[in-house]
């Protein structure tokens, strides 16, 4: 201490010393650490540009060829689902509001007619349909205005036409009742803005999850029927839309059974005491009802939601 007391000089220069290299040995330390990071950063940049150098095809004769073949397996394969989804007859259509409007009623009128014309023995319709039914065209049922827009008047002849050949094979699978014919407005069919048909019940939209649209390649017109009978009428419905007579597909279908099966048969102990006051008649019946019990049949409802197909992809988008 005695040495340091008379050499003050030397001890400032020795702290000065010491601590001017604690501080160089930090930003050693510090610049040796930011030195491994950009390296890191280097070799990772550099194994990543490696990899999309192999990656990138060369411009060679195999490859060019190998990327022609494949093109031309895509473009095929883009045929034949073209080819799968418009075979089969197209919806006509017209622009003659006047004559859409009367093909409307003329529509109703042939399955009102074709309903009531087919019944039992004892008279009862075979195929029951609601009061007022209008087979998907309410509003046209109570009145007769010619719509005034021709891209409306053009879907209303095209959903006419389309549902005339669904219900056509409907009548023909001979279901029990029809319940409900429904189709999206054709007043608009994409724009999320302006005016439906509130009150017409035959209108509406169908979901965005169930949908087989794709915007700028394929359109679509849906429906949701709704008809009641046993399972095999829903089967034969089924095989007929799949003949593709019209590119139609099936994009859902719920079964409820609102009428189960019933069987009626008596119970022992009343039908003693019934015959104890009536006699051996009655025990003769309970014997018959026994043997044959009544059995109700059963009757499922079914709604199918349908769509029907248009390719809006122009060909040379195909390519």
């Amino acid at each position: 201490m005695e040495f340091f007391k008379k050499h003050p000089l030397f001890l400032t220069s020795i702290l000065s010393f010491a601590l001017v290299f604690l501080i160089g040995l930090v930003f050693t330390i510090l610049s040796f650490i930011d030195l491994i990071k950009v390296n890191n950063d280097v070799d990772k940049t550099e194994k990543n540009f490696l990899q999309i150098i192999e990656g990138t095809p060369s411009y060679t004769s195999e490859n060019v060829v190998a990327s022609d073949l494949n093109v031309l397996a895509l473009t095929e394969k883009l045929e034949a689902m073209r080819s799968e989804l418009e075979r089969g007859a197209e919806a006509q259509a017209s622009i003659d509001g006047v004559n859409v409007t009367a093909g409307i009623q003329q529509y109703i009128s042939k399955f009102k007619r074709l309903a009531g014309s087919k019944a039992d023995d004892d008279g009862s319709p075979i195929i029951e349909i609601p009061d007022g039914f209008a087979f998907g065209f309410d509003r046209f049922s109570l009145e007769t205005k010619v719509p005034e827009s021709p891209e409306e008047i053009l879907l209303l002849d095209k959903q006419r036409d389309i549902l005339d050949f669904l219900m056509t094979e409907l009548f023909d699978t001979n279901p029990k009742g029809i319940l409900e014919v429904k189709r999206e407005s054709a007043k608009y069919i994409s724009d999320t803005e302006g005016e439906e048909y509130s009150s017409d019940p035959s209108i509406f939209k169908i979901s965005s999850s169930v949908t087989s649209r794709v915007e700028g390649a394929i359109k679509t017109i849906p429906f949701q029927i709704s008809f009641s009978g046993k399972t095999n009428s829903l089967r034969e419905y089924l095989n007929r839309l799949a003949n593709f007579d019209r590119p139609i597909v099936v994009r859902s279908i719920n079964v409820s059974r609102p009428n189960e099966s019933v069987k009626t048969k008596f119970k022992d102990q009343r039908n003693d005491k019934i015959a104890a006051i009536f006699g051996d008649k009655v025990k003769d019946i309970n014997k018959d009802q026994r043997k044959d019990p009544v059995v109700t049949e059963n009757v499922s409802e079914f709604t199918l939601t349908l769509e029907y197909i248009e390719i809006v992809l122009q060909e040379e988008e195909s390519l």
